[in-house]
């Protein structure tokens, strides 16, 4: 079996944190989450305007329709009247599991240790300090 080490800077890690965690509710049909995303992705730039009551609205309307939306297609992908899979993919499993150590490797984790969903090891990821640079 072929192994990897990836470096990654703590925005990286961030980023492959939630790309793992949009891949994986999406392919369990969990998409609220991914709706909440898209929906509210640039509102909170806005949170020291007046109006941002208005704007926090809208951005929940956006993500109610797309809700709508996503359920919809999910019920196509799964057959409908089902909108999530019978049962979790190994490679939503090993997603899982990844994103699970990606967040313990972060501090982002609720729990003492990432958890082995399925056949595959749990990664290692190490964390390496850069003497230059304060950890974040």
């Amino acid at each position: 079996m072929k192994k990897y080490r990836i470096e990654l800077t703590e925005k990286q890690m961030r980023v492959l944190e939630h790309g793992l965690e949009s891949h994986m509710r999406l392919m369990m049909g969990q998409v609220r989450d991914l709706a909440d995303d898209l929906a509210f992705y640039d509102t909170y730039k806005f949170k020291d305007r007046e109006d941002f009551s208005q704007i926090h609205r809208r951005a929940c309307d956006r993500r109610d329709a797309l809700c709508e939306v996503l359920q919809a297609a999910m019920r196509i992908a799964f057959r409908a009247p089902y909108s999530v899979p019978e049962e979790k993919s190994e490679d939503c499993m090993i997603e899982e599991c990844m994103w699970d150590a990606v967040r313990f490797a972060r501090g982002t984790s609720r729990w003492d240790r990432p958890f082995q969903i399925g056949d595959e090891p749990v990664p290692k990821i190490e964390v390496i300090e850069d003497e230059d640079e304060p950890r974040i």
